[in-house]
Order: C-alpha cells, then sequence, then structure tokens
C-alpha cells in the first residue's frame, strides 16, 4: 500500500494526494437550468472558472443571478459581487424572480406586486407594510426568506474592489462556495499593464487562482469588445480579453437573441416562428474542459421578471456559419 507523508506546502506525491481525496467534495453546484445542468454533469464545479458573456442588453445579470438564487437555493454559500447595481436592485430582481417562479405568468397580481417591488427597492415604501395586504409578495418574500441568509450581495467598486477583496470574500465562506463577479472587466487591477488584453489576462488568471486556492467555483460575466455591438451572433472571440478569457476558463457560456442568430430568409416567411424566436435565448457552451462543446440551447425568456424559463431544450436547428438555421 501506498504511504502518505505529510507536507504542507509545496509539491505533493501521489501519495499524499490519493490521502486527500476523503470524499468531502460537495459535488456540482446546479444552474437549475436544464438542459444545461444535464450538459455539464449536474451544474458548476468547484475549483473551475466560467465565464458568461453575450451581447449588451441579453440578459446576463438576470441569468447570473438566477444561478446564484438556485445555488443558495440548494444550500450553498453565495456571494454576488456586482459592479454595475446596488444591493436594493439586485433584492428587487430576486423578488421579481420568486413572483416569476410562482407562475402565474403578467396577470394584474403580478403587475401590481412588480410595481410594489420597484417602489421598496427605491425607498418609497416598507416591505413589512406591504407583506400584509399583497399575498403575492409575500409568498415571493417567504420563498426568497428560505435562503436569504446564504446569499450575500455586495455593491462592488471600480475603484476599490480588487482581486484582494474578492479573495477576501472567498475566504469567508470556505470550500464549496461560490463567488459571482457582475463583470470581470470592472474588476480594478493592482499591476501596471500596457494593453486591454493584459489586463483581462491578469484578472481572469487572478479569478482562476482564486477558484484553485479556496476550493469554490468562480463565476464572471464579461462584456464584449465594439465588435460584439454589430454581431449577429456574439461568440468568445467577440469579448473583451477573448485570447486570456479562452485560455483560462474551464467553461465559457454565451447568451444570444434567437431572431438574430436565426436565419432572416426562413424567418421572414413565418410570422409564427419569427414570433417564437423573438421570445428565446440560445445558450452555448462553447467551451467545457470538462465535458462535449459546442452545445446550444434555447430558453423563453420572461422579461418581467428579469428571468428565463429554466426548463429549456436542445436547439434543433442547424448551424450554418455561426447563424441558426431551421430545418
Amino acid at each position: 500500500m501506498i504511504e502518505a507523508t505529510q507536507s504542507s506546502k509545496g509539491p505533493r506525491s501521489v501519495a499524499e494526494v490519493l490521502a486527500a481525496l476523503d470524499g468531502g467534495d460537495p459535488g456540482p453546484v446546479p444552474s437549475g437550468f436544464e438542459p444545461l445542468d444535464t450538459a455539464l454533469e449536474g451544474g458548476f464545479r468547484t475549483r473551475e472558472l466560467v465565464i458568461v458573456g453575450g451581447p449588451p442588453g441579453i440578459g446576463k445579470t438576470s441569468v447570473a443571478l438566477q444561478w446564484a438564487r438556485h445555488a443558495a437555493a440548494a444550500g450553498r454559500a453565495v456571494v454576488y459581487a456586482c459592479y454595475e447595481h446596488d444591493e436594493a436592485t439586485l433584492l428587487g430582481r430576486l423578488l421579481a424572480q420568486e413572483v416569476g417562479e410562482l407562475g402565474i405568468g403578467d396577470a394584474p397580481a403580478s403587475q401590481q406586486t412588480r410595481s410594489t417591488v420597484r417602489a421598496v427597492t427605491r425607498g418609497e415604501a416598507q416591505l413589512e407594510e406591504e407583506l400584509p395586504g399583497d399575498l403575492l409578495l409575500r409568498s415571493a418574500y417567504e420563498r426568497l426568506d428560505d435562503y436569504a441568509h446564504r446569499l450575500w450581495l455586495v455593491r462592488a467598486s471600480g475603484v476599490d474592489t480588487g482581486l484582494t477583496e474578492l479573495r477576501a470574500m472567498a475566504e469567508d465562506f470556505g470550500k464549496g462556495a461560490v463567488l459571482f463577479v457582475d463583470y470581470l472587466q470592472k474588476i480594478p487591477s493592482d499591476v501596471d499593464t500596457v494593453t486591454e488584453g493584459e489586463r483581462v489576462a491578469h484578472l481572469v488568471e487572478g479569478l482562476k487562482e482564486l477558484a484553485l486556492d479556496r476550493d469554490i467555483a468562480v463565476i464572471a460575466v464579461v462584456v464584449g469588445d465594439d465588435s460584439a455591438l454589430s454581431a449577429r451572433r456574439v461568440r468568445l472571440q467577440h469579448l473583451r480579453g477573448a485570447a486570456a478569457l479562452a485560455y483560462e476558463a474551464d467553461i465559457v457560456l454565451m447568451l444570444n437573441e434567437k431572431a438574430l442568430a436565426v436565419s432572416k430568409s426562413h424567418s421572414a416567411f413565418d410570422s409564427v416562428r419569427a414570433q417564437e424566436f423573438n421570445s428565446q435565448v440560445v445558450l452555448s457552451i462553447d467551451k467545457n474542459r470538462g465535458g462535449p462543446a459546442p452545445i446550444d440551447m434555447e430558453f423563453t425568456k420572461d422579461l418581467a421578471h428579469f428571468r428565463l424559463e429554466p426548463q429549456g431544450a436542445i436547439v434543433e436547428d442547424r448551424l450554418i456559419d455561426n447563424l441558426l438555421y431551421p430545418e
């Protein structure tokens, strides 16, 4: 039998590595999206860096917040560090997502509750005063309350919330936690760099090291460069710092409007399909170190509740010139 000796740092023998495999892996972090979780064999993994990209306005923050919500509901400690929105705005979106999860669509009651949520997040109303008279809001709040103590919201700053501060957050929650960064290119860099590519490389390398060192999952939203503004379908090469992102990321997920990705030569003559395409987002696994890629999935928008319907499907349409083309 292989015997292991103890060493606190430096190289580890195979025996030490084997001895460390104690079955303590908490397992994958479910996103709550199907067939995404199936394709990723259960969800996101600790010690991995996941990149989420897409064109402006596609809903990257909403989708990432949905995943954060589901991970916390599944029992994980989750930190959502956002450089774009404050905590109240994120809380409002979480409550709206819970309203959407209740499945009543865009009924008048849902519209009224969303209006109340907006008033609460703007400081125009008090949540505790609104709950007794709004059954839907109370139901959404009860759902949120089940995981509220496991989901931390951080108003990150592009001035002083750098890699050091993100590492400190991760250290507070330990192995198996999930850190969301929204978005990567806004993290301030503490090293001198010449180009945008070098700066992104420094940041993405730091996030990958953080995932490995702390045994957590890191999911980072990223934005595109100028070419992404005119691209019919935004791909990895359209992201700012694409070379570094492609090299360091374990999983790359891209969001795109299906209406723009589908060949207009087909949809222009089929108003029913065109309307269907307008209601859907294509979520693509462009890179996956641990499994198959590319895989294209489609999910229905629920814009009123800042979410996608989590039950989607594999896209059955063929890909031609990086565009979806229906059979």
